[in-house]
């Protein structure tokens, strides 16, 4: 088993929560709560078919340890060819905006 991540919340806009976590690569989300809200017809399963590069990684969810698929910005951005761009284009502005300045502030 890799490293156990912690995980953060935040709510996004159309009511869904998005969990995040920080690795020393960059921001990745879970994969369920990016299609929860940009292409709800998609899941873990097909994202593989479609060649679309995913992490997996060990979480802490409820004091258990769960292993969970991540996508990072460049991953979330190829969703553009299977989703319409402009939803995958507000959900980037979204996390730039509100999630990426919080980690930022961590690190400096």
């Amino acid at each position: 088993m890799g490293r156990g991540w912690t995980y953060w919340e935040f709510d996004h806009p159309l009511g869904s929560t998005v969990r995040v976590i920080s690795t020393p690569l960059g921001l990745e989300i879970f994969t369920e709560d990016v299609f929860n809200i940009v292409a709800a017809e998609l899941n873990n399963e097909k994202i593989v078919l479609m060649n679309i590069h995913s992490q997996e990684r060990y979480v802490v969810i409820e004091e258990e340890v769960v292993k969970i698929k991540t996508l990072n910005f460049t991953a979330i951005n190829s969703l553009k060819t299977i989703v319409k761009a402009d939803l995958i284009n507000k959900f980037l502005h979204w996390v730039r905006i509100k999630i990426r300045p919080i980690f930022q502030r961590q690190y400096l």
